[in-house]
């Protein structure tokens, strides 16, 4: 499961600030959430430029 954090978080050794996103297990995920320190988020999916912002130069967003 995919969360996003709302209060600072360390996990498995390294801090997350707010704002981040990492992926769990559904158990521990629900249980940051249910602490109020995550909420769920959707699976961020990789930028891939078209053909056109390669060629041209653009972003996305233009």
């Amino acid at each position: 499961m995919h969360i996003e954090l709302i209060k600072p978080h360390t996990h498995a050794g390294k801090r997350h600030a707010v704002g981040d996103r990492i992926e769990l297990n559904d158990a521990s995920a629900r249980w940051l959430i249910a602490q109020g320190v995550a909420k769920a988020a959707a699976p961020v999916a990789d930028f891939k430029p078209n053909r056109r912002d390669a060629t041209s130069g653009t972003t996305r967003g233009d």
